[in-house]
């Protein structure tokens, strides 16, 4: 084989080498452009999303349950200190218990010696916290009750039993007590010395 044979040779298997090893690195079909923009895990949104925080459904049970609770003490004291001559019945016993019950009972028996009563209701805005649920469970009652139309007067006369200067908005802290398969009140008691 003569040496311009060889070249011929050899250059036409360079164009198939390479042809070959062209169609071997170019893809059939051109592949996707990869996005470089970021994107964030989670629904798409034009706007800044914060987290929902869960409510522990036994902590929001017993939240509901010591609000009834509340308020029931609050509706059974009402109608008995607007009434203090009347036996109070049981009723109470249902929300309250310890010094919660036996404080609204003294209150009768001072009302009914110095013939007084209580005209109106009071306006209650309470919050509960610290619930620990359970067979045990306790939680607080912080409440800034508005007195400003609950207010004692004497039976016989109409006239204002209350002590001059009094607040018409007193903080009451009180505590929830999980007895005898219920939620209950089990101490109230009013905060003078803090504003609400």
């Amino acid at each position: 084989m003569t040496l311009h044979n060889w070249s011929r040779l050899s250059a036409g298997a360079l164009v198939a080498f390479l042809a070959l090893t062209s169609a071997a690195c170019t893809p059939s079909e051109p592949e996707p452009t990869k996005s470089t923009t970021t994107q964030s895990v989670g629904p798409a949104s034009s706007s800044p999303t914060t987290a929902t925080p869960t409510v522990d459904p036994e902590i929001a049970a017993a939240e509901d349950a010591i609000l009834q609770a509340y308020r029931g003490y609050w509706a059974t004291k009402v109608a008995i200190l607007a009434d203090p001559v009347a036996e109070p019945g049981t009723e109470l016993e249902t929300y309250a218990v310890d010094t919660a019950l036996t404080d609204v009972y003294s209150t009768v028996l001072s009302y009914r010696s110095a013939g007084i009563k209580m005209i109106g209701e009071p306006v209650l805005h309470p919050e509960v916290t610290d619930i620990v649920p359970g067979a045990e469970g306790t939680a607080t009652i912080t409440d800034c009750v508005d007195v400003a139309d609950w207010q004692p007067v004497y039976r016989d006369s109409g006239d204002s039993a209350a002590a001059p200067g009094q607040a018409t908005d007193v903080l009451r802290i009180s505590t929830a007590y999980f007895y005898d398969g219920r939620w209950t009140i089990r101490t109230s008691v009013v905060d003078r010395e803090t504003p609400c």
